[in-house]
């Protein structure tokens, strides 16, 4: 029995993602999801409180899902402002290769908590892999930010890009990345 609950858990998180993918979180409703998994109400809340717990969920597993593309897409680079371009650009093709995805997983009020700091609160594999990359830039001598404060410069400049790029407004260019990288961080190089 054990098995087969496991089993309507990850079909319902595993849904919702499909169906957050192919029109966004605002339109998901339990109705339409159990209904196409033909499932009533009562089995949906055997295995979540609530909506908010089940975008929870969905978020976590997008997160991890991301955060192994993207470690492959940075690699074992000794250089941490090479990791931290590769990541900036993976996250900038997430954005707008999959809008829905990535609004979700960003933007979904339901998932406050997983963003905060507290030990408790679940945490998204992504934006570990954000700090660690970070982190590591922060311990540069040349460096005068703490790791707080660039995170919030890098990570509002490559959302804020990568929904320009998405909206169509501007093309990627990779230069301009490490570019506005560099800047954000105060490195300057030879």
């Amino acid at each position: 029995m054990a098995g087969r609950t496991n089993s309507t858990k990850n079909d319902i998180v595993d849904l919702a993602i499909r169906m957050i993918t192919e029109n966004g979180y605002q339109s998901i409703s339990l109705r339409k999801l159990l209904g196409r998994l033909h499932l009533t109400t009562g089995s949906f809340y055997k295995h979540f409180a609530s909506k908010e717990a089940l975008f929870e969920a969905a978020s976590i597993r997008i997160s991890q899902r991301f955060t192994e593309q993207a470690a492959k897409a940075i690699g074992h680079s000794p250089d941490a402002m090479t990791r931290l371009i590769d990541l900036g650009e993976f996250v900038v093709q997430k954005i707008a290769s999959q809008p829905f995805l990535t609004d979700f997983l960003f933007f979904n009020p339901s998932t406050a908590s997983i963003y905060s700091s507290t030990e408790e609160a679940p945490h998204f594999e992504l934006l570990d892999l954000t700090h660690q990359v970070i982190d590591s830039l922060s311990e540069s001598p040349e460096n005068t930010n703490s790791e707080g404060d660039l995170f919030i410069k890098l990570w509002s400049f490559i959302q804020g890009y990568g929904l320009l790029i998405r909206n169509g407004a501007v093309r990627y260019k990779r230069q301009f990345l490490k570019s506005v990288a560099y800047q954000l961080i105060d490195i300057h190089t030879n």
